[in-house]
């Protein structure tokens, strides 16, 4: 059971981690510039040049019987050739819809699953015309390449609009212009279905961001409520069969009163899925490993609450982590100012004891407080 990652990074760690105990190996490809530090020891590694065809990366990666991905901004017409040796999953449509904000908005609105007001704009005039229709404020947003708040822009009013299109007046504009909404609570949902079709779902999770990128997720989520957690199921549902996916999908959502708007998905182990490597009986990175490779899906039961928080460029020390109730997952990777170095997941059957907890190490790590 040999499994190609392609990618480097700390998701390809952990799928790694957590496939090694069910039997699988892994290679890896290491992307133009990427840092393939995470993945040290755990497999070979393939660096990805220009003039390999798509047989020589197969053959490099040692013939894998399937391929999957660790992000969404892969070349798609790669993945489709790879088909031809192996299984790919997730499958090269569902990366091809998910790595492009537009086509994704509208796959979701085509399938009756509720986003926000949004537009497509490639030209001033039509960004323009987008922001006079949907009104401010706005969110700007790249159709692709943006992640934890890169290429986002929020534009309050016309002045702000002003200042915007005169900064990108030698820039390419392929943006999607996105209605504000004062929501009550960022949320996300994360399933996993297998080559047989057998699906399961984690508990919904509540997120809070720190410049755009996630900071912490707490499950079960103190805003959520059965009938949402049972309506993201339901657009998930959908979403794993309209796309005849294979692995762990992920979908971020904003809740807005008795609503949930679909806000991103991610074909892949997501962030806000942390926490299941402690807090579920088997961890999305697990179930991702068995659906590619068509193995029976394990419990995702919540075994209890809990939250996780990013290491946003920062370590933590052993007498921050030192309690039963806490883990410590690192990558390897070199401290830099908001990248993504590590997290620490908190688990307890006592909800207060996991927002205590939680409390504490953002006061600590962060210098602040929060509700969680």
């Amino acid at each position: 059971m040999h499994i190609g990652i392609i990618g480097c990074g700390q998701l390809a760690r952990m799928l790694a981690q957590a496939g090694a105990p069910i039997g699988a190996t892994f290679s890896f490809v290491v992307e133009p510039g990427a840092d393939p530090t995470p993945v040290k020891g755990l497999g070979q590694q393939t660096p990805l040049r220009d003039c390999m065809t798509p047989a020589e990366l197969y053959a490099a990666l040692d013939n894998p019987s399937v391929i999957t991905v660790e992000k969404e901004h892969v070349d798609v017409p790669l993945l489709e050739a790879l088909s031809a040796f192996c299984r790919v999953a997730p499958n090269p449509q569902a990366v091809h819809i998910t790595q492009n904000r537009s086509r994704e908005k509208n796959f979701l609105n085509q399938l009756g699953i509720p986003t926000v007001g949004f537009a497509q704009a490639d030209s001033e005039q039509a960004l323009r015309t987008a922001a006079q229709q949907i009104g401010f404020p706005i969110i700007i947003k790249s159709e692709e390449a943006g992640y934890d708040g890169k290429n986002q822009w929020r534009i309050r009013s016309q002045a702000d609009l002003d200042t915007f299109c005169a900064a990108q007046q030698h820039s390419a504009l392929d943006l999607v212009v996105e209605q504000w909404v004062s929501f009550q609570a960022e949320v996300s949902m994360v399933a996993a279905r297998n080559t047989q079709g057998e699906k399961t779902f984690y508990a919904l999770t509540e997120n809070r961001h720190q410049n755009g990128i996630l900071l912490t997720s707490r499950v079960p989520a103190p805003h959520g409520s059965e009938a949402l957690s049972q309506k993201a199921q339901h657009y998930l549902n959908t979403l794993l069969d309209a796309l005849n996916y294979v692995g762990v999908l992920a979908m971020e959502c904003f809740i807005l009163g008795d609503q949930l708007l679909v806000n991103e998905l991610a074909p892949r182990v997501h962030n806000s899925g942390h926490w299941t490597q402690q807090g579920s009986n088997t961890s999305q990175f697990e179930n991702h490993v068995r659906a590619i490779l068509g193995m029976p899906l394990g419990q995702a039961d919540l075994r209890h609450h809990a939250a996780m928080v990013n290491l946003l460029g920062i370590e933590a020390s052993a007498g921050q982590v030192a309690s039963p109730q806490t883990t410590l997952h690192w990558y390897d990777k070199t401290c830099k100012p908001g990248r993504k170095v590590g997290h620490i997941n908190i688990q307890d059957e006592c909800g207060k004891t996991v927002d205590d907890k939680l409390n504490a190490l953002l006061g600590v790590l962060y210098h602040e407080q929060t509700d969680a």
